[in-house]
């Protein structure tokens, strides 16, 4: 009998000491969450400080202006594309550029002092029916899809007297509102 008191003070002893866990369970909530607000991204272009480059519009080399010329604007990495909120009204502006002339852009190039100028103009679509510049029906205006959308320039020179031989070029600057 005092064997059997000795083994179970023992055994009390060892399960008042040890640690007892019980299998359970813990339920709760996790709130995942994310705001889209309204705004727009521009990519195919790169950042150079605080200005934007959206690609270049490159009409090529020719040794006479004789004829209409046409071209395109292509981006840093490929096409230049515009991605806006969902249903949000935005416009994009061309200006008229750093050698205009009134309303009339120019390529200047030539030999410095007595620069030379090439006409060209800008328009919205591959026709080249839909003027782009800064005011009135030259405003692209669109709506926000939530894609990203092909921002292509389309340029022409109009046949013209072919100047000095040379590089001719301008900057015109671009401005998305929302």
């Amino acid at each position: 009998m005092k064997k059997l008191l000795i083994a179970l003070g023992c055994t009390a002893a060892m399960v008042c000491s040890s640690n007892i866990f019980a299998v359970g369970t813990i339920n709760g909530n996790l709130t995942v969450q994310l705001t889209i607000g309204n705004g727009c991204s521009v990519t195919g272009g790169s950042t150079g400080g605080a200005v934007n480059d959206f690609g270049t519009l490159d009409f090529g080399q020719y040794s006479s202006l004789a004829d209409i010329i046409t071209g395109q604007s292509t981006g840093t990495s490929g096409a230049i594309q515009i991605q806006c909120t969902t249903a949000l009204p935005y416009t994009v502006k061309l200006d008229n550029g750093q050698n205009a002339t009134g309303s009339q852009r120019r390529l200047i190039g030539g030999v410095s002092p007595s620069n030379d100028y090439i006409n060209y103009s800008l328009f919205q679509d591959a026709s080249r029916t839909l003027p782009w510049n800064s005011a009135g029906a030259g405003i692209l205006s669109a709506q926000g899809t939530g894609n990203a959308v092909n921002m292509i320039v389309y340029g022409l020179v109009p046949a013209q007297t072919t100047p000095a031989q040379g590089l001719y070029s301008d900057i015109v600057l671009v401005t998305v509102d929302w």
